[in-house]
Order: structure tokens, then C-alpha cells, then sequence
């Protein structure tokens, strides 16, 4: 639930003709500092594109597989990767009792536009801090997928690597 908190979208859909299986493009990735010495969140700028428009959910979108606790709640999943020695690693949650890697999925609402047309894009801001549930890894990077509501995934984004500064 903190994750989902401390992680923030923004969406701007347009309509074009673009394909049923959604695109998702890396703009950039940038990290703030606090100005004290250490960074306070990374900011991940992406574009989106889908042809039928079919992307984000509803509240009322509960059913399996979008209900809590199931594997398409979050229609945006975004994974936190820390660079140890050569080798990527998901870090585990330290808050959790029960091990779980660190996550920061999001539930995208629905983006569809009204009207004859529903293809859509746009771009997507996700804002992250830099110690994900305290997290403190210094050579990171996320990979990214979103998922419509027909279940189909689009391509997987892989960030480039940052070295985040921690206090």
C-alpha cells in the first residue's frame, strides 16, 4: 500500500490509430535531490499508445482478474531492479514478515476516451522515491509493462541504471 501511495501518475490520452496491443515508450528518467545532499524521488517519463482504447480500470473493475490480491489489480507493474556487483537483483521488501521482492505496481484508471474514436495516447509520469519502503539501493533501474483490460501486454521497458544518493 505505500508503494501505491508514494507512486504517482499522470495521463494525457489523444486519439490516433495506433494498435490494439498497447506501446509504452521510455521518454526518461530523472532523479531530484532534497537538497540536502541526497535524492528524494525519480521521476519516469513514458509514452502510451493503444488503438482500442481499452486501457486502465475502473472501481467497479473487480472481477478476476482485477480484483485485490489478483494478478492484473495492477495494470501497471513496475518492478524496482538494484545492480549488485554485475548481476541485476529484485530486492526483497524489507517491511514485509513474509519475503516479497519490492514492487511498485499501479492500478491505472480508465483512460478510454467517449466518443466514436477510441484509440488513445499520451504520456505517463511516475514519480518514485528514491528509498522505496526504505529501500536504499544506489545503482538502480525498473522495468515496466502495462496491461489493458483485454489482458493484452504491452512491450517491457527497461530504464537505464541511476546511482541514487541516500542520506
Amino acid at each position: 500500500m505505500l508503494g501505491v501511495a508514494g507512486t504517482m501518475i499522470s495521463c494525457k490520452p489523444n486519439k490516433d490509430n495506433v494498435s490494439a496491443v498497447p506501446k509504452l515508450t521510455f521518454l526518461g528518467i530523472y532523479k531530484f535531490n532534497s537538497g540536502y545532499g541526497y535524492d528524494s524521488f525519480v521521476e519516469i517519463d513514458l509514452g502510451y499508445e493503444d488503438s482500442d482504447g481499452d486501457l486502465g480500470l475502473d472501481d467497479a473493475d473487480t472481477m478476476p482478474p482485477f480484483g485485490k490480491k489478483q494478478t492484473e489489480f495492477y495494470n501497471l507493474k513496475v518492478y524496482y531492479q538494484q545492480k549488485i556487483g554485475v548481476t541485476w537483483v529484485n530486492p526483497m521488501n524489507p517491511l514485509l514478515v513474509l519475503s516479497d521482492t519490492l514492487v511498485l505496481h499501479e492500478r491505472i484508471r480508465n483512460i478510454t476516451p467517449t466518443g466514436h474514436s477510441k484509440a488513445v495516447h499520451g504520456n505517463l509520469v511516475l514519480n518514485i522515491p528514491a528509498r522505496p519502503f526504505q529501500y536504499r539501493g544506489d545503482t538502480v533501474r525498473f522495468t515496466i509493462q502495462f496491461t489493458d483490460r483485454d489482458l493484452h501486454k504491452s512491450n517491457i521497458i527497461v530504464t537505464p541504471s541511476i546511482l541514487l544518493e541516500h542520506p
